[in-house]
């Protein structure tokens, strides 16, 4: 075990260590929000605006506090800001305002019990006011993957806007990672409410993302031989992180030959060849173990609901290893149907595809932290919807997670603005298929050392 390897290794295993215990440190907070407010449990009754609609989120019952929201506009806007319920909020409208809203989405902050607004991309919030859009944004009312509770409290947000400055004349939303999810949530559930959708690096599939993570889990103990502790109460998470783990399968790019075959089953179970796979699964190995152990007893929602139960795996045959030898051997997770239940926990089951207002979306072929294969997934649900007319997705050859340049950002926002308010849909590539070679009409720069890895 190298230094380099425990160093790399400690900071992460202590925020699990804690978020298991329930002590998680709270997310990082903008530099202007010096305060905070406590928000107490239960949250105050809905908006009678929003009754027509069933609450999609599942509440942990957790009280949280609000970061001050307060903030400074940039020139030629005017800040609104405050509480709303349980979630701290940001408005922001340039002095020119042409009447339309975006309404921003953010995605997974940790497990913290502090709540805090987080502003959309500095170059799309830039030209947004430059542009004459207003923006808002919510904390949402607690931390965690919640992507229903997201869903609501931006929902609740914009009836608060529209009761301050008056309605919109049209309504987009954006959403990153698991603002995705509440994309896709909103558009399912909240039908007429918002006039178009852009979701960037989205978890589109709904808890699919949570049971990628249970096969990321079970896919490593096959091939490392070891057994993850999940549903073990008081599991010592720091022998397997430090020790046993990198000496089964090591660390990218010095991969044993196991973890060589533990990488070619990701690959297969994240959309297959494609560029930039080996970047991005290198970038997110140490993350995604311990994301996949922040809960190991299952006792959150989302953990509890994810499974591996019905999915079938693959590896490239050069690495000894037959699909029928791997699944018949692979650990299986069953999921508690309780958790699972669409009628109980919308948050907490797989998203539809019946959307309802156009959706245009972002996604990097090396994201291993949210693969593309969920927007495959997505498509497919789509297709089955009925709704193919109202989806366009793009391809970004980049490793990593939500890096998308300042050139990628804006030309799908005005292409979904030109949807919306023209009528005319924009190019997409076809993900439903092989990705060998994906990406290259939108990526834009092409990044250094592309294709990068595509085995």
């Amino acid at each position: 075990m190298t230094r380099v390897l425990r160093l790399a290794l400690l900071p992460l295993l202590t925020g699990l260590i804690a978020a298991c215990s329930g002590a998680a440190p709270a997310p990082q907070v903008p530099a202007d929000s010096p305060g905070a407010v406590q928000s107490p449990v239960p949250s105050p009754a809905p908006d009678p605006a929003l009754r027509q609609y069933r609450p999609l989120g599942t509440s942990a019952g957790i009280p949280t506090t609000a970061a001050d929201p307060a903030f400074e506009p940039l020139s030629g806007a005017r800040a609104s800001y405050g509480i709303l319920g349980r979630a701290a909020y940001r408005i922001e409208i340039p002095q020119n305002w042409n009447g339309e809203l975006v309404l921003y989405a953010h995605g997974f902050a940790g497990f913290g019990t502090e709540v805090a607004v987080q502003n959309p991309p500095r170059e799309l919030r830039q030209e947004l006011i430059a542009r004459g859009f207003a923006w808002a944004a919510s904390s949402y009312s607690e931390n965690g993957y919640v992507p229903g509770i997201g869903a609501d409290d931006t929902l609740a947000l914009k009836r608060r806007f529209a009761a301050e400055f008056g309605a919109p004349a049209r309504t987009y939303l954006v959403g990153a990672s698991m603002g995705g999810n509440v994309v896709a949530l909103a558009l399912e559930h909240h039908s007429g409410e918002y006039d178009g959708a852009l979701a960037l690096c989205g978890a589109l599939g709904g808890i699919e993302q949570i049971d990628y993570l249970i096969s990321w889990v079970a896919l490593a103990e096959y091939f490392s031989g070891l057994t993850f502790p999940i549903g073990e109460p008081g599991a010592d998470l720091t022998a397997i992180f430090l020790t046993r783990l990198p000496l089964r399968l090591g660390t990218p790019p010095l991969l044993t030959p196991a973890g060589r075959q533990f990488a070619s089953a990701v690959k297969h179970l994240t959309g297959g060849p494609r560029p930039f796979f080996a970047e991005g699964f290198a970038d997110q190995y140490l993350v995604n173990f311990g994301l996949a152990m922040v809960d190991p007893e299952r006792k959150l929602l989302v953990a509890r609901a994810a499974t591996n139960q019905d999915h079938v795996y693959t590896v490239d045959p050069a690495f000894g290893v037959s699909p029928e030898t791997l699944n018949a051997a692979v650990r299986r997770f069953p999921p508690d149907p309780a958790a699972r239940d669409p009628a109980a926990h919308p948050d907490a089951v797989p998203t539809t595809g019946t959307i309802s207002a156009p959706l245009l979306t972002l996604h990097n072929t090396g994201d291993l932290f949210v693969p593309i294969s969920l927007e495959q997934s997505y498509l497919h649900k789509v297709r089955a919807a009925g709704k193919s007319d109202l989806l366009v997705q793009r391809a970004i050859r980049a490793g990593g997670h939500c890096q998308f340049s300042r050139e990628e950002l804006l030309t799908a926002f005005d292409d979904l603005v030109r949807w919306v308010r023209d009528g005319i849909r924009p190019a997409g590539d076809d993900l439903s298929g092989d990705l060998t070679d994906i990406g290259r009409q939108f990526t834009n720069p092409i990044r250094p050392g592309d294709p990068g890895g595509v085995n």
